[in-house]
Formats: structure tokens, C-alpha cells, sequence
């Protein structure tokens, strides 16, 4: 009987040290009647009433509750208010993307009055999506001004919305207990001590190995406009007497998939390795984010995917880069405020290299912008993060963007990397990439801010690998506005001389 006792005793210890989902995510829950039970949320110190049946998550990243029941799927955010934005701004440029985009059919807008106060509500529509499994395109967004903080309640269906059962639920929040706030969890590793969740092909192997899961100085890359068909590149690195080792090459639907073949075909001579970017865009008003996601665009990655394994060449693959800016298609400010439409995006072409065979040639990065705009919770970069076995590499992407414009400033590379990099290092145990920065020549000393640059760049460790941006933006009048370029003024290239091996 004793015997009996202390197994028992010792199997509920060890259950009481295994952490559960819900101690992990930072909720609880407790049954009121047959139909229906409290969600305690104590990150952010509530509770609603929700269905008895309800499948509650939280993200690794503790920033919402995400409720699903029946065909609903609701996501509760609680926003810090502060100096740099208030209520009223939170509000209308949230509402702004949905507003401006003819996509989004509005059926309502405007305040409503509840047992919970005054909301202002926002129910609109998109098309039905083919290839998202059961897509819900109904939505009704709901924020509520709580002094310091605001309430959004984002609820999509893919029936009407059903606001007799939702609006009671909202009315139910009460905030009312006590807020035990935890720190989120990492972000694994998923190729981690030899665990890869995909067989790799040999030489891609090889360079994961050799490039981010190894002890080295910072290996460098190139941007410059056309390498395969230009010339800057080589007239650089032979002023440098450095051959950069990647080469970022961006691709959209305005561009055939030869262009991809081609610049291949040259990286393989110039021993090279390719960062390849795609970026879906906004054309004549019209998301071609969401014709992806309805089909439309099969056969151009089927096709893309299947010059990848043919070539059998490594190569980095950034599927919508800086997705939590709000510039990007694929971005929440430019699909409904739903940062699913972007992972149900990175996923599709995924999945679409995956049954063509080219994955065993692919490290994927997943880069969010390093700062969010805006600079909302439901935008942040981690609201947008894949499946941790989807992606290998983590990009970091700032620009120290000079003063050419009133709203930006000149900014050290210190400034912009350090706290990046200590986000990205207690966020993810995964290595860490810097997959395309620069410094521009307006407002301040860029010599100066490139030899400090390499210098920082040796405190940071867990940065595999950097890639200059060697470009232009142009303003709205097509004068140069922020001048990237490696060679302007010539005194940059002497820097990037003395600090980079000579390897030619």
C-alpha cells in the first residue's frame, strides 16, 4: 500500500514540474455552466466569458488570446497607449488600411453602444480565398479607448458574423484580475545539434553549417542593382580586393522566372550565394497577396520552385520581407488587420517548393522589419512568424536612413542594432542574419558611421552574416533622397578595404 502511495506521489511531482500549455501561455479558465467558462488572461489582466468548447491559444510571444468556437475565430489585444500615440491614433490608422483598400467591402463603421460602453465597430468582407483552408472572409473588428490602454476584438468567420453570440462575450470583459505578466518563451532551433526537420541537400548542409552554425567573423554580401547583368559588383570588389559572398536579388510578378535562372546561373560562376526576396505588391488597388492565396499564381512558383532544384544550388529564400511594415502587401495594415493572411502566404509558396523538390535547397529566413510600423502589438514582427520547423535563419533589417526627410533622423549603427540584436537573442535560438542595411550620406559622417559599424558588428557574435545595400530611393520627384550606394562618397570603400580579408 505504501508502495502505492508514493508512486502516485511521485507521479504528481512529476506532472507538477512538466509545464502545461496554459501555465506556459499565461491563462486559465473556470466553468460557470454546461455552456460556457471565464478566460483568465493574466498577461494582460482579464477576463471574458467564452462557449464551454472554446480552443484558447497564446502565441510564444504572449502579445494576444486567440479564441476559437464554432466558425469563429477571436483575437482579444490589449494595446499600451503612450507619448507617441494616442487613442485617437491607434484608432483611426488602424482603420485607415481597411478603409483605403477597395478589397474590403464595409458594410459598417462607426461608434456603437454596448453594456461595455462605447465601441467603435468595423464589419467588412474580402473574397474568398481557394487556398486557405476553411477562410473566413467575414470580419468585424471592434476597438474600445480604456484610458491608458485600448481593447481591439478581431472576429472573422466564414459565415456572417454572428453578433447575438460574439457582442455578449465582448460585453463580458472584465478587467479584474490580477496581471502576473511572464516573459515569452524562445523561438527553438529547429536544425539545432543535427535535428533538421527537412533533408538538406549536401552543399546546403555544408553552407548552414560552415556560414551560420559555426564560430567566424561576419561573412558579407552585396547588393547592387542587376549583379548578373551589371558590373558594379566585380569593379567594387576589385577596389576592395574582396569577393562578397551573397548577392540579394528581389523578385515580384513583374519579372519572368528567367531572371531568377540568370542570376544563378552567374552566382555559380562567381561563386556566389543568392538571398532571393519575393515580394507580392499592391497593382491598380488590387492585393496580389490574396490572389496568391486564391491560386492564381500556382504555375509561376511551381515553375520558380522547379528551376531551383534543377540548378541545385544553395541559395537563402525571404518570402515577404519587413511584413510588419505597413509599405508591404502583405502586411496586416494592408489585409484586414489579419496577420494570418500573411503566414497562410509564406506557407502556400512553402509548401508549393516542398512538393516541387526544392527545399533541399533552401535556407529560409524569416526577416520582420527591426522596428514596426506601425508600431502596433497586432503588427508586431513576431505576430507573423511561421512555424518555427518553416524557417532556419532570422533577418534583421535597419537602415540608418540619414535626415533627407523631416520624420527621420541620422542614427548610428550602435543605436540601431543594439537593442535589435538583444531582442532578436532572447527571442529566438536560432542564428541571426543581417540581410540587408546601409547607411545614407545625408545628415551626418557615413565613413565614420561604416568604420564604427565594423567595429560593433564584433560584439555581436550570433550575426552570421551581413549584407550591404549598395542603392538609392529616390523621392517623389525622382531626386535621390537616400543614397546607399558603397562607393558614395569613395572614402566608404576604404573602410570595407581595411576590414574585410582579401580573398582576390
Amino acid at each position: 500500500m505504501n508502495k502505492i502511495i508514493t508512486k502516485i506521489i511521485l507521479i504528481v511531482f512529476i506532472f507538477m514540474l512538466i509545464p502545461t500549455k496554459i501555465f506556459a501561455s499565461n491563462f486559465d479558465t473556470e466553468k460557470i455552466n454546461d455552456h460556457t467558462k471565464w478566460l483568465k488572461n493574466y498577461q494582460d489582466g482579464y477576463r471574458i466569458q467564452v462557449p464551454a468548447n472554446s480552443e484558447i491559444e497564446m502565441k510564444t510571444n504572449l502579445l494576444s488570446t486567440e479564441i476559437n468556437f464554432f466558425d469563429i475565430n477571436m483575437k482579444i489585444f490589449i494595446q499600451d497607449l503612450n507619448k507617441d500615440f494616442n487613442y485617437e491614433t491607434y484608432e483611426y490608422y488602424s482603420l485607415r488600411g481597411i478603409r483605403n483598400t477597395k478589397e474590403h467591402k464595409v458594410s459598417f463603421d462607426g461608434k456603437v453602444s454596448t453594456k461595455f460602453g462605447n465601441i467603435h465597430k468595423i464589419k467588412f468582407t474580402r473574397q474568398h480565398l481557394s487556398e486557405v483552408e476553411n477562410d473566413k472572409p467575414n470580419y468585424m473588428i471592434l476597438f474600445k479607448n480604456l484610458g491608458e490602454k485600448a481593447l481591439t476584438v478581431m472576429i472573422k468567420s466564414s459565415t456572417p458574423i454572428n453578433e447575438k453570440l460574439v457582442m455578449p462575450m465582448v460585453e463580458s470583459i472584465k478587467f479584474d484580475i490580477a496581471k502576473n505578466p511572464k516573459t515569452p518563451e524562445k523561438v527553438p532551433n529547429s536544425m539545432k545539434d543535427g535535428n533538421f526537420d527537412r533533408l538538406l541537400d549536401k552543399k546546403t548542409l555544408e553552407l548552414y553549417q560552415k556560414d551560420f552554425n559555426s564560430e567566424h567573423p561576419t561573412t558579407w554580401g552585396l547588393y547592387s542593382v542587376d549583379f548578373w547583368r551589371f558590373t558594379d559588383t566585380t569593379i567594387v570588389e576589385s577596389e576592395i580586393g574582396h569577393k562578397f559572398k551573397y548577392a540579394l536579388v528581389y523578385h515580384d510578378f513583374s519579372f519572368p522566372n528567367s531572371q531568377v535562372k540568370d542570376a544563378l546561373d552567374v552566382a555559380m560562376i562567381q561563386e556566389k550565394t543568392v538571398e532571393l526576396t519575393f515580394q507580392s505588391q499592391i497593382v491598380d488597388g488590387e492585393n496580389q497577396t490574396y490572389d496568391v492565396l486564391d491560386g492564381k499564381y500556382e504555375d509561376y512558383f511551381r515553375e520558380l520552385a522547379r528551376m531551383i532544384k534543377v540548378k541545385k544550388l544553395p541559395i537563402l529564400f525571404r518570402i515577404g520581407n519587413e511584413m510588419n511594415g505597413d509599405w508591404c502587401a502583405y502586411s496586416a495594415y494592408n489585409t484586414g488587420l489579419d496577420s494570418d493572411i500573411y503566414r497562410e502566404f509564406y506557407n502556400y509558396i512553402y509548401k508549393i517548393f516542398e512538393e516541387e523538390g526544392a527545399n533541399s535547397y533552401i535556407l529560409y529566413v524569416f526577416n520582420p522589419n527591426g522596428r514596426n510600423f506601425p508600431n502596433f502589438k497586432y503588427n508586431d514582427g513576431s505576430e507573423y512568424r511561421p512555424s518555427a520547423d518553416k524557417y532556419d535563419i532570422v533577418g534583421m533589417t535597419l537602415y540608418n536612413t540619414g535626415n533627407y526627410y523631416s520624420f527621420e533622423k541620422w542614427e548610428t549603427f550602435d543605436e540601431l542594432y543594439t537593442p535589435l540584436y538583444k531582442k532578436m537573442v532572447n527571442s529566438y535560438d536560432k542564428p541571426l542574419m543581417i540581410t540587408e542595411f546601409s547607411s545614407s550620406t545625408v545628415g551626418g559622417d557615413k565613413v565614420k558611421w561604416t568604420r564604427d559599424m565594423f567595429e560593433s558588428l564584433k560584439k555581436f557574435d550570433k550575426i552570421k552574416v551581413a549584407i550591404w545595400f549598395s542603392g538609392t530611393d529616390l523621392d517623389e520627384n525622382k531626386n535621390p533622397a537616400r543614397i546607399y550606394k558603397i562607393d558614395e562618397p569613395k572614402e566608404v570603400l576604404q573602410v570595407f578595404k581595411e576590414n574585410l580579408p582579401k580573398n582576390r
